[in-house]
């Protein structure tokens, strides 16, 4: 039953006899009906976005699920005698630049493989085609805190650079730096090869920044530029 400005609502249960009216200000039925399709309209936004997430969500998404421990890996270096335990920390001590990014592209090339989610494999960076022996250049000055053979990554070499990020380079034919070494930005460090899981001549390259995986093409556009690799 309907009152000026108002709705009468009427309650009656048949077999207790029992019957109640009220009446509810129509004002208050609009907003209550406004709530609810704005709660509505938000709720199936947030389920459209789980099944299809903005541009960059998804890049946050993606980064969070390259999540990759690089503590732990220079840790398991350190625990196993490979790296001195106290080779970060004298880094640390003279780590005080600011706005320094590897941005050098450490060899000419064409991308053939770009990073994987983890749960597809466990490709943590990118795959360069190079020349048999091309000169690998240093990507960014910092410190090497690696250089030797590293399971089927082959000769390889871990740099930790200012701004806590770090490059590795990969499947090396032959290393020119040692452990402490400090390298200027450009220098050469090795040359391409197809030592240990390899399928030929090529660079494998990574960039971190603390425990988080930095696609290379990212800063440095000449691989974005160069790139064949499957998206």
């Amino acid at each position: 039953m309907l009152m000026q400005n108002k709705t009468r609502v009427i309650v009656l249960n048949e077999a207790t006899n029992f019957n109640k009216s009220f009446n509810i200000n129509n004002q208050i039925i609009y907003l209550i009906g406004i709530l609810f399709l704005v709660l509505f309209f938000f709720a199936s936004w947030g389920i459209y976005r789980v099944f299809s997430p903005h541009k960059t969500q998804q890049v946050v998404k993606d980064n969070f699920n390259l999540k990759y421990n690089t503590i732990n890996l220079l840790n398991h270096l350190i625990s196993t005698n490979v790296i001195d335990s106290t080779l970060l920390k004298d880094f640390n001590l003279i780590n005080n630049y600011k706005n320094i990014i590897p941005s050098i592209m450490p060899v000419e090339g064409i991308v053939t493989k770009g990073i994987s989610n983890p749960k597809q494999s466990d490709h943590f960076g990118i795959d360069i085609a190079a020349t048999l022996n091309s000169k690998i250049k240093a990507t960014q000055e910092g410190m090497v805190v690696f250089s030797g053979d590293f399971n089927e990554y082959g000769k390889t070499i871990i740099i930790a650079h200012p701004n806590n990020y770090y490059s590795l380079y990969s499947h090396l034919n032959k290393t020119n730096v040692y452990q402490r070494d400090y390298v200027k930005s450009g220098q050469i460090i090795g040359t391409v090869g197809e030592s240990g899981k390899s399928d030929g001549p090529h660079l494998h390259f990574e960039i971190w920044k603390n425990h988080i995986i930095i696609d290379p093409r990212e800063l440095i556009k000449e691989y974005k530029i160069k790139d064949v690799s499957i998206k």
